[in-house]
């Protein structure tokens, strides 16, 4: 094999790893939300993923059964039982542009 063939073969070879990387990068990006985060994951968030993982959620209802009136996470307690349940941690945006459910007036 001669030398310019040699340089040929690794350019191609370079330039199909770099195009088959590409993707990759793009798509761990895509995982993480975009924005301003949510005050909850500002606070609660420690690994800074954009996910809250199962320690983060407990510390979430930890502090949410010492104050259940935390205007903080009471907007989120959607079943008024001074408790946060998966579904609803779960449904705590993770960036300001949902905002958390309104409160019902009683």
């Amino acid at each position: 094999m001669t030398a310019m063939k040699r340089h040929q073969l690794l350019v191609c070879a370079t330039a199909l790893f770099t195009l088959a990387a590409v993707p990759v990068a793009l798509a761990k990006d895509a995982k993480k939300p975009k924005g301003t985060p949510s005050a909850v994951f500002a606070k609660y968030d420690a690994d800074y993923n954009g996910r809250l993982n199962v320690e983060e959620g407990d510390a979430i209802r930890k502090d949410f059964a010492k104050n259940p009136n935390d205007p903080l996470l009471k907007p989120f307690d959607t079943d008024h039982d001074a408790a946060l349940s998966d579904a609803e941690i779960m449904a705590i945006p993770a960036t300001m542009r949902g905002g958390p459910p309104k409160l019902k007036q009683k």
